[in-house]
């Protein structure tokens, strides 16, 4: 119990720091095209 516990604390940790060390690119306009197209399949 207490291996699994510190595994998940150190995976839990490692995203965490991997979140804020690798730069995030921001969504473009051509992606947020893409998602508006596939919700307006989504509507009767």
């Amino acid at each position: 119990m207490r291996t699994c516990l510190a595994l998940a604390l150190a995976i839990g940790a490692l995203g965490v720091a991997l979140r804020l060390t690798m730069p995030v690119a921001p969504v473009d306009e051509p992606f947020r095209d893409v998602v508006r197209f596939y919700r307006s399949l989504e509507r009767p």
